[in-house]
């Protein structure tokens, strides 16, 4: 009888256990759910970056900055809604981790690369908005102070990945504080040191030109597939061509369009055709390497090349991997896969070690 009744209680422990581990697995699910119904709702709205900040700010009451990024994963590489879009959503727990820290060292120990490293991005964009108000509205800041404010951002002695990923994020940071003033931005970046530096910067300004939430701020053309490209300082439309593509596709242009109207872009066609293949990446990530692969090899020489490295340098920059970048080189043949598998590795090696 005593067995009988200690074999039952055992029995009982075991199930009370089972569910309260079924009970805290289905609730943990019930809060996971809603916040990434959420996320997709502020994406939806004007004024996201508001929206995705409040959602941010108060479950970092409840969480950590750990726990938030591997939520942020987990909808990646399950939701393709947000794994396409999840972008701005990181940057807004980048400048809420900021909020929190109070400083670029403590944030960014913080922050990782999930979503294209969104997490850097917003940490520098909150580090500039400085003693200015939380509720997602920019304060005024003198170019002065944005010269004296850009300078000291970024720490060159950390690791080349986080010091591209800080002086990225301080391009956009600089098109969020002067409200989309394209040449006062890019002047910002150039009182960093070294031209590694300011490119790395300019990059983030013309990629926030492009992708801003405030799409009637942007410095683009209703009719014009090069500008701004076209109009800033040579020293400037490099990087400014590594981001364009998207403005054209936007435009209505198809792949092999795009190809020929990078041709038309001189100097900095092969910048041009890299944009093709850092658009494209989104494509590999959502499982369609093959097509990416057939897209890229509508170009030929230096323009094809140029289409694979902008695949796969997006790609590595999203995970600092071969996670998504391999499987790609995977879908090529012959002597594209061979050039895709060396540029993958070199880009690891200069950018992750």
């Amino acid at each position: 009888m005593k067995t009988a009744m200690k074999n039952f209680t055992v029995g009982l422990a075991a199930l009370v256990w089972m569910a309260l581990g079924i009970t805290s697995l289905l609730a943990a699910e019930a809060l996971e759910a809603p916040a990434a119904a959420a996320l997709k709702a502020c994406l939806g709205k004007p004024g996201s970056d508001q929206c995705l900040d409040g959602l941010y700010r108060e479950a970092l009451e409840k969480q950590s900055p750990a726990q938030l990024l591997q939520s942020l994963q987990k909808y990646q590489d399950t939701d393709p809604g947000l794994r396409l879009s999840c972008h701005p959503v990181v940057h807004s727990l980048g400048r809420e981790i900021f909020r929190v820290k109070g400083n670029i060292h403590d944030s960014f120990s913080a922050c990782d690369q999930t979503c294209h490293s969104g997490c850097y991005h917003g940490a520098v964009e909150r580090f500039l908005r400085g003693d200015g108000p939380q509720d997602g509205r920019a304060r005024h800041v003198s170019q002065d102070e944005l010269t004296r404010k850009a300078s000291a951002a970024c720490h060159p002695k950390t690791p080349r990945r986080i010091y591209f990923q800080c002086l990225h994020g301080l391009g956009h940071a600089l098109m969020y504080f002067t409200e989309n003033q394209l040449d006062k931005s890019l002047q910002a970046c150039d009182t960093l040191p070294d031209d590694w530096s300011r490119s790395s910067c300019y990059g983030g300004v013309f990629m926030e030109n492009v992708f801003s939430t405030a799409p009637e701020k942007r410095d683009v053309s209703a009719s014009d597939y090069h500008y701004p490209c076209s109009r800033v300082d040579a020293k400037y439309r490099g990087e400014c061509y590594l981001m364009q593509t998207w403005r054209m596709e936007e435009m209505g242009l198809g792949t092999e369009q795009l190809f020929d109207e990078c041709s038309r872009a001189g100097a900095f066609a092969t910048q041009c055709a890299q944009s093709i293949g850092r658009d494209l990446s989104n494509m590999a990530r959502g499982d369609n390497s093959r097509a990416v692969a057939e897209k890229c090899g509508q170009a030929q020489g230096e323009a094809r090349h140029a289409c694979i490295r902008g695949v796969v340098y997006a790609l590595i920059d999203n995970t600092w991997d071969g996670k998504y970048a391999l499987p790609f080189c995977a879908a090529l043949s012959g002597e594209d896969m061979r050039y895709c598998e060396q540029a993958s590795a070199e880009y690891l090696k200069t950018f992750v070690d």
